[in-house]
């Protein structure tokens, strides 16, 4: 008979390990017998587990086992405070960062009041310092800091482009600033806004469609598409920047030719809203009035709107063929079920391929959930591979992850490595 491989015994292990700490991280504090109970393991491997766990420093005291029959028993916990992320979002009126543990816990918030004008690496590196000193962790248990800006990333280049609203953030190198500024230790993601925005819409959904965008509607047009549910970002992280792409129209642009930003942009939706009477301080505003009303002149507004809408969704199901389109941004959220439901039904008279057009799903601000979601599932990675790794090089910092279906930004370092 073959002999087994000597490897086996240790990858066993490895994977008895990691089941463990699943259990733990999703259900908290748990007792050896719950454990092999959830697990399917011997009580005996669970013993030895939880040994191998406590000696590397991985488990906690989880009190102990009330209200059964017989004496309490001794119950066990990960500390998801061990590996942590923050999640930073880039916008021109402000920088804003989550903490988040390996549960996807938030330990707390922080915004720089200075806007998104001061140096990038000094702003990251403040925000990093206030929410671990306000959550009373170490700042060596922040191992990622994923970012999200109103503009592509070009890995290779090392610059986030096409972010003319944040134009200290664009600057070439900034990867390398920040790494130099967080050190070594903390593994660093920039990703665009509506990128980020989707992996949060996915997040929230669950449902079965592995092709989906998300369309970004505000002050800028942008377009974010899973497909087969990964993230596709193009040859240069350009890949979505739907609002230069041509498109017919009647209505005024100061360009020889119209582009999609000139139909469904901030600053034409504000002028369409005012050609229907809509009042509005933003275009958002006036959306968000016109869903909420009654009126002839409301659904006329959001009708029109609609349409233009659905002019540059005809291009994006022509050619991703999504099963669904998410209106994200501030104008889409703002105009809500009303504004997707038009849509639709505008995109069914343009286009021979179905596509079904829903409102976001996402509670509070989807592009700070996102950075948040994705910094949560890359702590909890790095804490399961704290199990596969000898106790000696436990350090945290070997660990690489994917996450098919939520997006996962890239590093820099692993773009180029591809």
């Amino acid at each position: 008979m073959p002999r087994s491989s000597p490897a086996r015994p240790a990858l066993l292990r490895q994977l008895n390990d990691r089941t463990v700490l699943e259990v733990l991280l999703a259900e908290g504090a748990t007792s050896r017998g719950d454990l092999a109970a959830r697990t399917g393991l011997s009580k005996p491997t669970v013993t030895e587990v939880v040994g191998r766990l406590e000696e590397s420093g991985l488990l906690v005291d989880g009190g102990e086992t009330v209200g059964r029959p017989g004496p309490n028993g001794r119950r066990y916990d990960v500390d998801p405070t061990r590996c942590t992320g923050v999640g930073l979002t880039v916008e021109p009126r402000g920088v804003r960062a989550e903490l988040v543990d390996a549960r996807g816990t938030v330990l707390g918030s922080a915004t720089d009041p200075r806007g998104a004008g001061g140096s990038a690496t000094t702003t990251v590196a403040a925000l990093v310092e206030e929410l671990v000193a306000g959550a009373g962790i170490r700042r060596s248990s922040v191992h990622d800091v994923v970012i999200a800006v109103p503009g592509s990333y070009d890995a290779d280049g090392d610059q986030v482009r096409h972010a003319d609203r944040v134009p200290a953030w664009t600057s070439p190198g900034l990867s390398a600033a920040l790494t130099a500024a967080l050190g070594s230790r903390t593994r660093l993601a920039i990703d665009n806004d509506a990128n980020l925005a989707l992996v949060a819409e996915s997040a929230a959904t669950h449902d079965a469609a592995r092709t989906r965008a998300l369309l970004w509607l505000g002050a800028g047009i942008g377009l974010a598409a899973e497909i087969d549910g990964r993230a596709y970002r193009g040859a240069s992280g350009g890949a979505g920047e739907i609002g230069y792409v041509p498109v017919p129209t009647d209505g005024p642009t100061t360009r020889t030719q119209a582009e999609f930003q000139d139909l469904a942009g901030s600053a034409a939706v504000l002028r369409l809203a005012g050609q229907h009477g809509i009042k509005g301080r933003t275009a958002a505003d006036a959306v968000a009035r016109a869903a909420a009303g009654s009126d002839s002149a409301s659904a006329a507004f959001l009708d029109e709107l609609a349409t233009r809408v659905a002019i540059g969704l005809t291009i994006v199901v022509a050619v991703l063929d999504p099963g669904v389109v998410v209106l994200g941004g501030s104008t889409g959220r703002a105009g809500g079920p009303d504004l997707a439901r038009r849509t639709e039904r505008a995109l069914r008279t343009r286009s021979r391929l179905r596509c079904a057009v829903v409102p976001s799903a996402v509670d509070g601000d989807p592009v700070l959930t996102g950075a948040r979601v994705v910094a949560a599932h890359r702590s909890r990675e790095r804490l399961l591979a704290a199990a596969s790794i000898p106790q000696q090089q436990s350090d945290l910092t070997t660990s690489s992850t994917s996450y098919d279906r939520s997006s996962l930004p890239r590093t820099a370092e692993e773009a180029r490595s591809r």
